[in-house]
């Protein structure tokens, strides 16, 4: 028989804004999917869409439509996984086994980027405590990155214009000059040819988001010479097991990977510090501890060691599951997913 599979929106304050080119978020509002099997432990799978379309098609009103409702909208990458990812979760927990450990991952902890919205000022303290600094920025906010960097000169750094450049010639040569780890997504996703055009361009390092839907597309976008470094977001390329693959595929091609975050619940995040720890992935992780966004999470926190960096949830699955509390804080809808899988 086929598992019982639910869905469960929820609605989280976060402790600030987030703020990028694409829009802001002050509430996540996610999709928690429960995988049920007739035998054995429930599984959850998170799809942490963002509520408008800016940065994906795929919002969350759009996947909570296509679980619930079933033909009467396509099913999104973010939805499919969500439904992937449940189940293998409770296949790993009847079985006793790990994420981690079915991924090959080697490290109890991973390092640290912190992403800082637009508009926000950087917090010394804070920057003491992470190993490189990621800063969101658009056409008109660019300047920025020079007092930043005037600022703090010995800083890991890196930016994100989440698609906002119009063209490969509206993005400054004098990024070269800064010295950043990589500019992430500086175009548009869908035109891969003026992505390599920046890239021919400048000495600067280009890092892949948005563009990278799942291993087809990374594949596509390697074949043209359009990245450097590869940000392998589980949810966003259609789950665990599709954001594996993308990561042996950039592997091989010699390219730099860092898994992203989407601010995901501790459910989500949990899966993605799993692919964090894997051999392959050679830069810090956007993803953050629960305190950073949420002040209660759904689920035991994810943290911080003592050396500073993300720790690896351990136990079966995900090493993680929602508190029936935060559930009943958090829930706003409920309902069976009607897609068979």
């Amino acid at each position: 028989m086929s598992p019982e599979l639910t869905a469960f929106r929820l609605s989280l304050p976060l402790r600030e804004p987030h703020v990028a080119a694409h829009g802001s978020e002050r509430h996540r509002r996610v999709v928690l999917i429960r995988c049920r099997p007739e035998e054995g432990p429930v599984g959850w799978g998170e799809c942490p869409t963002l509520s408008g379309g800016g940065y994906s098609e795929e919002t969350t009103d759009r996947a909570w439509a296509a679980l619930v409702n079933g033909g009467s909208t396509r099913l999104g990458p973010m939805a499919a996984g969500a439904l992937a990812d449940s189940q293998l979760d409770a296949s790993l927990r009847g079985g006793g086994q790990s994420l981690a450990s079915l991924l090959g991952s080697t490290r109890s902890s991973v390092p640290m980027t912190l992403v800082v919205s637009m508009g926000r000022e950087l917090d010394g303290e804070l920057i003491r405590s992470v190993s490189m600094v990621k800063i969101k920025i658009d056409p008109s906010s660019v300047g920025r990155l020079r007092e930043i960097r005037d600022r703090y000169p010995d800083l890991a750094l890196a930016a994100d214009a989440n698609g906002s450049f119009r063209s490969a010639e509206q993005v400054p040569e004098w990024i070269d000059e800064l010295d950043l780890a990589y500019l992430e997504q500086p175009l548009p996703p869908g035109d891969l040819a003026q992505i390599a055009a920046v890239r021919s361009r400048l000495r600067t390092p280009i890092a892949l988001d948005e563009s990278i839907s799942g291993p087809a597309a990374l594949r596509d976008a390697l074949s043209v010479g359009a990245l450097d470094v590869v940000s392998i977001k589980p949810a966003r390329v259609g789950g665990l097991i599709a954001a594996y693959d993308c990561l042996v595929m950039a592997r091989a091609a010699g390219v730099d990977s860092f898994v992203g975050g989407m601010l995901e619940t501790g459910i989500g995040r949990a899966g993605a510090l799993a692919l964090a720890a894997c051999d392959g992935i050679t830069l810090p992780t956007d993803l953050g501890p629960s305190r950073r966004y949420f002040d209660r999470d759904v689920c035991d926190p994810i943290v911080v060691g003592p050396d500073g960096q993300l720790v690896v949830p351990v136990g079966a699955g995900i090493g993680r599951v929602p508190d029936a509390d935060a559930l009943d804080r958090y829930v706003v809808d409920e309902a069976p997913v009607s897609i068979r899988v």
